[in-house]
């Protein structure tokens, strides 16, 4: 099962079954092999910052993230839980890939946020216009920089409607109208149709971009959710075609990865007495403890039967997919595994736990 979700969340991203590799010295153009990151951005006629080339992002699947990559792209993730609404709970609990199928494996259109991730991406600009090339799916969204209003009565898309203004140097792009089909991040974080997304560029020198988004989204997060990105200028690499549904069909016609067919509003599968509400977040424990069953359902909360010291503890694990997505698996609960976790206790049974992060060599890992 694990090699399955794996195949699954990866199907539209790798299956062209091609690697895209830096040009040959040979094949790369003048302006590539005298390229000095350091030098000062370049500018359009107009004076302002020209964001043109192709552009290395720091590969953000999981938007609670904060790292900094060997190749100097980074990102400033949100603080794990994110601050859902009841309704935002209930969308990222429900998120089952395998069950209900992923778009992306689906190819439909990523959305602006999950197409920063993970094949090259191309930006060419003028003093009206910037337009996005991404090698995904061969997806594309051109956006006016002059400042016009939104557009009216169109229809909800994935994209939504964007419209770019300029703040000194900094490129704003506001966007609205969006369908909430996509997801902020490969691992699911949701997003409705209420989102309004503020996207911000910056080009301190030649060789960098700043990149930051905020998403308010009031069905969603009871406050604004955000990432800062740092994405790095890689004139080697050059876009090459992306057939999605040529490398998907098949495996969605065999099964093995579940086609998307639209969003899945079924009855949440966190039943009230399990709900983060029932416990006391304000008290979290660390237990550590044996496992003497475990039920590793995929269709809903994994949960195990633990004994921590003196006591047995009916455990609340979480999702499969999201324990899976960051790097744990059924074995990890087996009978018989030692288990080490940080927990909150319910507030109606002191023997039943929902564990908040586990720790595993020494590595925290979230559930939330």
């Amino acid at each position: 099962m694990k090699n399955r979700l794996l195949v699954m969340m990866t199907a539209a991203l790798v299956l062209s079954g091609l690697v895209l590799s830096p040009a040959s010295v040979a094949a790369q153009s003048e302006k590539v092999k005298t390229f000095d990151p350091k030098a000062p951005a370049p500018r359009l006629p107009n004076g302002k910052p020209d964001f043109s080339g192709n552009w290395t992002r720091p590969g953000t699947m999981d938007i609670t993230r904060t790292f900094t990559n060997a190749n100097g792209t980074s990102n400033k993730g949100e603080p794990n839980p994110l601050p859902f609404t009841p309704w935002g709970q209930k969308q990222w609990d429900n998120y089952n890939p395998v069950k209900n199928g992923d778009y992306a494996g689906s190819c439909m259109p990523f959305g602006w946020l999950r197409s920063f991730t993970p094949h090259p991406m191309q930006l060419l600009q003028n003093n009206e216009y910037i337009a996005f090339l991404f090698e995904q799916s061969t997806m594309f969204q051109l956006v006016n920089t002059e400042g016009l209003p939104h557009r009216k009565d169109w229809p909800a898309t994935w994209f939504g409607d964007s419209r770019g203004h300029w703040e000194g140097d900094t490129l704003v792009i506001d966007v609205v109208n969006m369908n909430g089909y996509a997801k902020l991040a490969t691992i699911g974080q949701p997003m409705s149709e209420q989102a309004h997304l503020t996207m911000t560029f910056t080009r301190p020198d030649m060789g960098h971009m700043g990149f930051k988004w905020v998403l308010d989204d009031p069905k969603t997060y009871t406050r604004p959710v955000s990432n800062e990105r740092v994405l790095v200028l890689s004139p080697q690499v050059e876009l090459m075609e992306y057939a999605c549904m040529e490398n998907n069909l098949s495996i969605l016609l065999d099964g093995a990865i579940t086609p998307w067919l639209g969003p899945n509003d079924e009855p949440s599968i966190v039943p009230a007495k399990w709900e983060w509400t029932s416990f006391d977040l304000t008290k979290p424990q660390k237990f550590t403890g044996v496992v003497k069953a475990s039920d590793y359902k995929r269709d809903t909360l994994a949960t195990a039967t633990v004994v921590a010291g003196a006591k047995t503890y009916n455990v609340v694990l979480g999702p499969p997919i999201r324990l899976d997505f960051r790097g744990l698996e059924a074995e990890d609960f087996a009978p018989g595994k030692t288990i080490t976790f940080e927990g909150v206790v319910s507030k109606q049974n002191p023997n039943e736990l929902r564990v908040q992060t586990f720790t595993k060599r020494n590595n925290t890992i979230d559930a939330r």
